[in-house]
């Protein structure tokens, strides 16, 4: 035990030299210590600095991590709380039959039997309390003890090197005008007051489990839900509104999903757990196989789930949302969900602050398309909220002024002055012919049914990006042969254009039969690399694809993540012969230019293909070894950065000498003055969000026709 001790706590040494940021430390901190004790949950809960009755749960590894900063309790409630009045080592066995449980349904906890809570302690204060929670009976025995007090010691000791509790008055940590840098998500400029949006979880008792009431009152949810989002869909289509009203087209598919349903029903009646439960108990399993998806749009669709599994968590009893909204309040949250916004008065929003949102999140699409600015990657929201009375957000750089000063206030006031209102142009339209008589052409990135409709609505020029890996990832024991076929064909028939499908672009990081864990997963087995060692999915997908191409001839297929010309030579080749078999011409194939080797074998490349994509996302992320959904690092080299432009001009002039066709991918051109740059350095095929085609489209005629 006294060696277990040892390396117990030299690898907590080792996380805080190794962390990026105090979350980082936290949360690899209560992983760590999870396993080191064994724990089927340990959590940190810490003193607000504002509210000094107030416990925060601000990690864990075993409860949902949608129930970080969100579940709080009085310091006199519950077992945290009797663990921090105590002061001392606090064990309990039957805690749930303990006077003072609380048990919180909605954040995936069990009514674990065993709870231990020892105080994190600063040089004079109570500032928090370590927690561990246990399935199963544990004895208390001076050994274990011994290592959760040394670990407490230890949490508390980063505690204060991290200056999470000072003695001195907090109010002066935040004097005058704090100055603090974000990503941008949509431009403009926003001077107002803030509003938290806080989604809270209300404790319940345990009592004895009935399973037919829980699956009564689970149906009951579901048919509430349902009601909601139809209700939600009609009101935001008699309102002209209809880029909210497919988003949540999409949630109500997902919601009246069997699979989820049915994994749902099957865990309350199988696994006799609670309604509640069992919903963020399917809905974190899903978020995380979202969340393990490189594709940063992929990614993002976790706020799908997570937006549905709120509603239903509402609806069962367990969740309750606080906000209050007065005129220019500029919403404050860790991520907004579609829900979450479309049910505000949003006439009342001037702009939107989120710790978590992604430049494809709805938060940003939903900002753009309502012209209201919008950052995201802003850290410690709630510390700097608490104080704040005023807030000048700048959507173009990501800089947010909190409590200006006079001076500043006037200069942005001035700039709010000399913007001209944005007005209503209509529908753009879709030929856009530059002065020297060649057409710009606006491609739609897909990854539904619903994004398809919505590129054929605004006319999109042809679909430059179908995410095929987002049909198998909803599905990957059901998305063989005869699904795909079905899937390609029903995308076809709704579009007319040229349609450009992705082969499966998924990594070894995702949970499938495919799965084998990597270190570094983005820089792994992925792409076209885990095809070709898997070339019975390869075969699968390229034979529907020929298979739908022999009655939609408009259909093109592109291969991601290319390094190597054999890697491309291998795929065509198959392809080819595949379609030789059949007796049919194949389609044309193209290559993204993703990975920076790329760049050096394009004539190479060209012999094996027939056009060119470039992913400005992974590209720019590969040649600048940068996460831009990182905010530590994402602010370091804008996508306009001297360099990476210097790139583009490149990759275009080598293209250009093979005549083959060279299109832009990614969100990159949603940004006007880059679109601008690579119209003038002679790019004029662009596949971005199909719900910014018709802004961008006004932009090229009004500025550059």
């Amino acid at each position: 035990m006294a060696m277990r001790k040892i390396e117990l706590l030299l690898e907590i040494s080792n996380i805080i030299l190794d962390a990026e940021s105090m979350e980082d430390v936290l949360t690899r901190t209560v992983t760590h210590l999870r396993r080191g004790l064994g724990s089927d949950v340990c959590s940190v809960y810490l003193l607000s600095k504002f509210k000094k009755d107030t416990l925060t749960l601000m990690a864990t590894d075993g409860l949902s991590p949608s129930a970080v900063g969100n579940v709080t309790m009085k310091t006199s409630e519950g077992l945290t709380g009797l663990s921090f009045t105590s002061g001392e080592y606090t064990f309990i066995r039957n805690a749930t039959k303990h006077p003072g449980f609380n048990y919180f349904p909605g954040i995936n906890e069990e009514p674990f039997h065993t709870y231990i809570g020892v105080p994190l302690k600063g040089r004079s204060h109570t500032i928090g309390v370590l927690v561990f929670q246990f399935q199963k009976d544990k004895k208390n025995t001076d050994a274990m003890k011994a290592l959760i007090k040394a670990a407490a010691a230890q949490v508390s000791t980063i505690m204060m090197k991290h200056y999470l509790y000072e003695p001195h008055n907090d109010d002066d940590m935040y004097e005058g005008e704090i100055s603090i840098r974000g990503i941008p998500l949509s431009g403009g400029i926003a001077i107002g007051s803030p509003a938290m949006v806080l989604s809270r979880f209300v404790e319940k008792n345990t009592g004895v489990l009935d399973v037919v009431l829980e699956l009564s009152e689970l149906e009951n949810a579901f048919l509430k839900t349902k009601a909601d989002l139809i209700k939600l869909i009609d009101d935001l289509d008699k309102n002209g509104d209809s880029i909210d009203s497919e988003i949540f087209q999409t949630h109500l598919l997902m919601l009246e999903d069997s699979m989820f349903r049915e994994d749902i029903k099957r865990h309350v009646s199988e696994h006799r757990k609670s309604a509640a439960f069992s919903v963020r108990h399917v809905a974190d399993k899903v978020i995380k196989r979202f969340m393990s998806i490189p594709d940063r749009y992929l990614r993002e669709r976790a706020g799908d789930i997570e937006d549905i599994s709120k509603r239903l968590l509402s609806h069962l009893g367990v969740m309750k949302r606080d906000v209050e909204l007065g005129e220019n309040s500029i919403l404050i949250a860790d991520a907004l969900t579609p829900g979450e916004t479309a049910s505000l008065d949003l006439e009342k929003v001037t702009g939107f602050i989120t710790s978590k949102d992604g430049a494809t999140s709805h938060t940003a699409i939903l900002a753009k398309s309502r012209h209201i600015p919008a950052v995201s990657g802003v850290k410690k929201l709630s510390e700097f909220m608490e104080v704040a009375e005023t807030i000048i957000l700048d959507g173009d750089s990501g800089e947010i002024f909190i409590n200006p000063t006079p001076e500043r206030l006037k200069e942005y006031i001035e700039k709010i002055n000399n913007i001209k209102q944005k007005p209503d142009l209509g529908e753009a339209d879709p030929n856009i012919i530059l002065p020297n008589g060649e057409r710009v052409y606006f491609y739609a990135n897909v990854s539904s049914l619903l994004d398809a409709e919505r590129a054929r609505s605004l006319k999109a020029d042809g679909i430059g990006l179908v995410r095929t890996e987002i049909f198998y990832l909803q599905n990957p024991a059901g998305f063989g042969f005869g699904e795909q076929v079905k899937t390609y064909e029903e995308i076809l028939s709704m579009f007319p254009g040229d349609v450009v499908f992705r082969l499966f672009d998924i990594g070894a990081d995702k949970k499938s039969n495919l799965e084998i864990p990597e270190d570094n997963p983005a820089l792994g087995n992925r792409g076209i690399r885990l095809l070709l060692d898997s070339k019975r999915m390869l075969e699968e997908q390229l034979r529907a694809l020929i298979e739908v191409y022999s009655s939609y001839p408009s259909l093109k297929i592109m291969v991601p993540f290319v390094s190597t010309p054999e890697e491309l030579r291998d795929v065509v080749l198959l392809g080819r012969q595949i379609a030789e078999e059949r007796g049919v011409k194949a389609p044309s194939f193209g290559t993204m230019i993703e990975i920076p080797s790329a760049v050096f074998y394009i004539e190479e490349l060209a012999e094996y293909c027939d056009f060119f994509s470039i992913g400005s996302n992974d590209l720019f992320q590969y040649f600048f070894a940068v996460d831009r959904t990182n905010p530590a690092v994402s602010s370091l080299y804008p996508t306009n950065n001297k360099a990476f432009l210097a790139l583009l001009e490149h990759i275009y002039q080598r293209v250009a000498k093979t005549g083959r066709k060279l299109e832009i991918c990614g969100e990159i051109a949603a940004d006007e003055r880059i679109l601008s740059h690579l119209i003038k350095t002679g790019y004029r095929i662009f596949s971005l969000n199909p719900y910014v085609i018709n802004d961008l489209r006004h932009f090229v005629r009004n500025t550059l026709c």
